[in-house]
């Protein structure tokens, strides 16, 4: 049924661009959009559209069963329907990110993997992967029909087998000092240590980068990214500009005298929160209006000052022009959204500044002679969001000709329209260094 639909959406579509053509507004491409993109055609060029149909399902079901350090074996066998197929080995956790989302599989895989099978393998062996060991991977094929139409998708998972560890590495880790905006942790290796790494985020956060950024293995996210000691020794570890009141992970990497990772310790903390369980209240306060630097401009700047109370736990703030502006929004308008919006949980853990905690002094760029409102809403210990306080404000006529404060950053544009001082603290640890994990020699798949 669902196909019939398609079918008469594309022909009514057709139909529309002919009806189209004789009103003169001369239709001249057909663009068919997927998920991953848009295809299009020149109509002069189009012979005829004809519709078909396939039935069954059109994949290559595969299995893994057995994985050493040069092949992988599997086996492979293709529906009724399926004329041949392509197969790719990746990283499951690049698998994770892609699979959910076939249309970019199919390009991922094409764009990787030129050869295509018109047969079954009872026993076939996959040669030319270049894999770790201990690391979870995926075999996965995309399914092609009689029209070579990339259809379905088959995944098999593995995991291949760890290398035998030198001696028994170790490293204990304490917690030293903990307080709202820093931890410091303490690392004591054993002799059968080589080096090791530790790397910290909020809870959950290093789980998705390691997806994110295409690591094969949780242990080379934790070295790429992480404070490393090589060779290894004892050594204290402290990170700042944590977040008061929020869960934080902390991953310790050690590997042997051969480079092999042993089991990566994860090792959970709680930072001491701000606020109580009162009703919590962030008071706004203007300061002065002059021209200040914005990333080499002297431009008119309005300083603006954020103070939570006793009871906040974690405050949010913004700007928004009182009344429409160009395409900007105007406050006035959209006062229930703005206020809802703002009260709000971050959409993904660990997003940078989505929230504040301590009293903060900032300055946006603004119009001279303009209306604005200043809102701000904190949250209690108990995640109670208080009321939301407004500062209603028009700015002089003119800044002050000299700069209360220079500051070289050009600023970030909010979703307001207003441009303000981005939030810039102390730098945090960690390398910020990226890479791929994963190597090939050009796949080959054999056997019978």
């Amino acid at each position: 049924m669902k196909n019939i639909f398609r079918s008469l959406t594309l022909l009514a579509a057709c139909a529309v661009c002919a009806f189209s053509a004789s009103a003169q507004t001369n239709p001249n491409r057909l663009l068919v959009n997927t998920e991953a993109g848009s295809k299009g055609f020149l109509v002069e060029r189009i012979q005829d559209i004809t519709f078909a149909r396939v039935d069954g399902e059109v994949k290559a079901n595969v299995e893994v069963t057995s994985v050493d350090a040069e092949l992988i074996t599997v086996s492979i066998l293709r529906t009724e329907a399926c004329q041949g197929f392509r197969l790719s080995v990746m990283p499951a956790t690049v698998a994770d990110t892609y699979y959910p989302h076939p249309d970019y599989m199919v390009q991922k895989i094409e764009a990787e993997e030129p050869n295509v099978y018109y047969q079954d393998f009872a026993e076939g062996q996959i040669s030319g992967a270049v894999l770790q060991d201990n690391t979870k991977y995926s075999v996965v094929t995309v399914g092609y029909d009689k029209y070579g139409i990339a259809c379905g998708l088959c995944r098999a998972d593995f995991t291949t087998p760890r290398a035998d560890i030198v001696g028994t590495p170790k490293v204990i880790t304490t917690v030293k000092e903990l307080d709202k905006n820093t931890y410091t942790l303490h690392c004591e290796p054993n002799a059968d240590v080589a080096g090791y790494a530790i790397v910290t985020a909020e809870k959950g956060l290093c789980q998705q980068q390691c997806a994110m950024f295409g690591f094969a293995n949780f242990g080379d996210m934790v070295r790429t990214w992480g404070l490393v000691s090589e060779p290894a020794e004892a050594q204290d570890f402290t990170f700042d500009n944590r977040n008061p009141g929020t869960d934080y992970e902390f991953f310790v990497q050690a590997w042997d005298a051969q480079g092999t990772y042993v089991d990566c310790d994860t090792i959970s903390l709680h930072t001491p929160g701000l606020g109580d369980s009162g009703e919590a209240s962030v008071s706004i306060t203007l300061g002065d209006y002059c021209l200040n630097d914005w990333g080499g401009q002297m431009l008119p700047s309005q300083f603006i000052t954020f103070t939570p109370d006793e009871h906040t736990a974690a405050y949010r703030y913004a700007v928004y022009f009182a009344k429409a502006n160009g395409e900007n929004i105007g406050y006035d308008d959209y006062k229930d959204e703005i206020q809802q919006e703002l009260c709000t949980e971050a959409p993904v853990p660990g997003m940078a500044y989505w929230f504040f905690y301590e009293p903060l002094t900032t300055d946006f760029q603004l119009n001279p002679n303009t209306e604005y409102v200043a809102i701000a809403a904190g949250k209690n210990a108990e995640d109670v969001w208080g009321k939301v306080t407004e500062l209603r404000f028009t700015t002089p006529a003119a800044p002050s000709a000299a700069p209360v404060l220079v500051k070289k950053s050009a600023g970030i544009t909010s979703g307001s329209g207003i441009i303000q001082r981005p939030y810039v603290p102390a730098v945090r640890s960690g390398k910020g260094e990226l890479s791929s994990r994963m190597q090939t020699k050009g796949l080959v798949l054999s056997g019978k």
